[in-house]
């Protein structure tokens, strides 16, 4: 295998992490002004830039993550990989140009017009054909981390197709129905590139123990959890529809589970170990561990409290769900992914001193940042939804009331986007050094 092949892959991560958080710092930037008319009118558009390629920097880093591990390509997998990626920035492409020519389906996660779908879907079907033709190469029995992304890769397909269900004029035909259709297969989505996500750490935390971790039992306990999530976890997107209480509980305990365990496994993945040949290079990547770790205890403790249906009643909509989005989002899986594709880049760079000082200020940068914006929607949604609920403060009074706390988070929103500017760069240029690299 060459090492191009992931070094594409992060490359193009890199620059739609830099895209989402220019327009994520632009629009943090217009909330907190507020001025109505055209400032709202831009919001909305930029929204949609914004969601689509933060998912694209998950989906891309999370592929090329899968090509950098995996111990075998099958003869042509180049190729359809290439066909893929090209594939893939044809669809980034086209969705860009409908947002800034003001074309939006209002689907969440899914803005872009139908075309766009099309070359996902097909680029998907060559990932899919390598990952399947590559597990067949590996020796039994599989890692749990093979299985996670053959999972993974299957159900994103499945349920991407469903997400466009709502085209069928008997979903769309019903509010209920589309409703539910559209927030389950969403649910499920992201199930979906966690798995490739979780894959990868699992993956990673092998080559950091030097251990067989990914065939322990605790391993595939993540892995069953993560498939239970996917399928069944669906119920706490779905609030605002018809459905039993059980099934919700059913879905939040399914998730709190699989956070706790792969929690566990970052503890260990991050405990010191003694010094080796390997250790310099392994040092960033469990940094960027530890965040994970910090970030799911934060979020499992967060989601807990927004569980209670009486807090969820004035949180639900508010800063407090943005902030929760945010946690997961960059505390949990972009750590997740910077770890790993910067061990594989910095195993084949060798960089110098001054790009591991950038990767350490960077990191520290934007851990210190995001728990500062983190904390300032917390604060706004909290009193967003009391002085709605309890107060009956209309909209012009919330706004005067939250708008020194978004500014706040505006500021802590610049220095998060600075700190992660700074990875962001960094990563492309190890990816681009990786990618000069001669082949393996």
């Amino acid at each position: 295998m060459t090492r191009t092949l992931p070094a594409r892959y992060f490359l193009a991560a890199g620059a739609c992490l830099i895209v989402a958080l220019a327009t994520g710092l632009w629009g943090i930037l217009l909330t907190a002004q507020a001025g109505g008319g055209a400032d709202l009118t831009a919001f909305i558009r930029l929204r949609p830039i914004h969601v689509t390629f933060a998912v694209a920097w998950i989906v891309l880093a999370a592929t090329g993550s899968v090509y950098a591990y995996l111990p075998e390509l099958p003869v042509g997998a180049e190729r359809t990989a290439r066909v893929q990626f090209w594939l893939l920035a044809g669809a980034g492409a086209g969705a860009l140009a409908s947002y800034l020519g003001g074309a939006f389906t209002g689907r969440e996660y899914l803005e872009f017009p139908w075309p766009v779908s099309v070359c996902i879907l097909a680029a998907w079907v060559c990932f899919l054909s390598n990952l399947v033709r590559a597990a067949l190469l590996v020796p039994r029995p599989w890692p749990a981390y093979v299985w996670m992304w053959l999972t993974g890769g299957v159900l994103f397909l499945c349920t991407f197709v469903e997400a466009h269900l709502w085209m069928l004029p008997r979903f769309f035909g019903s509010v209920v129905g589309d409703l539910t259709v559209q927030w389950k297969s969403y649910g499920a989505l992201v199930g979906s590139w966690n798995m490739l996500v979780y894959g990868a750490s699992l993956c990673l935390g092998d080559r950091l123990t030097g251990g067989d971790c990914a065939h322990r039992p605790k391993a595939f306990l993540l892995y069953w959890l993560g498939l239970a999530n996917l399928l069944f976890g669906y119920a706490h997107h779905t609030y605002h529809v018809p459905q039993a209480a059980w099934i919700r509980w059913m879905s939040f305990c399914m998730s709190m589970s699989e956070w706790a365990i792969l929690l566990s496994l970052l503890w260990e993945w991050t405990a010191p170990r003694p010094r080796g040949g390997h250790e310099a290079s392994d040092a960033i990547p469990r940094l960027f561990l530890s965040a994970a770790s910090f970030w799911i205890v934060c979020n499992l403790l967060l989601a807990l409290l927004i569980s209670i249906p009486q807090v969820h009643w004035f949180t639900h909509g508010t800063q407090v769900t943005l902030a929760h989005a945010m946690g997961s989002t960059i505390g949990i899986n972009t750590m997740i992914l910077l770890a790993v594709g910067l061990h594989w880049m910095l195993e084949r760079s060798r960089p110098g001193l001054s790009a591991r000082i950038h990767l350490r200020a960077g990191f520290w940068i934007a851990n210190i940042s995001l728990a500062l914006f983190w904390g300032g929607l917390l604060v706004a949604g909290l009193v967003r939804g009391l002085g709605t609920v309890r107060e009956g403060w209309s909209f012009h009074e919330v706004q005067e009331h939250v708008r020194p706390l978004l500014r706040f988070s505006a500021g802590a929103g610049a220095g998060l986007s600075l700190g992660l500017l700074v990875l962001g760069v960094q990563w492309c240029v190890l990816a681009v050094r990786a990618r000069r690299a001669r082949t393996l």
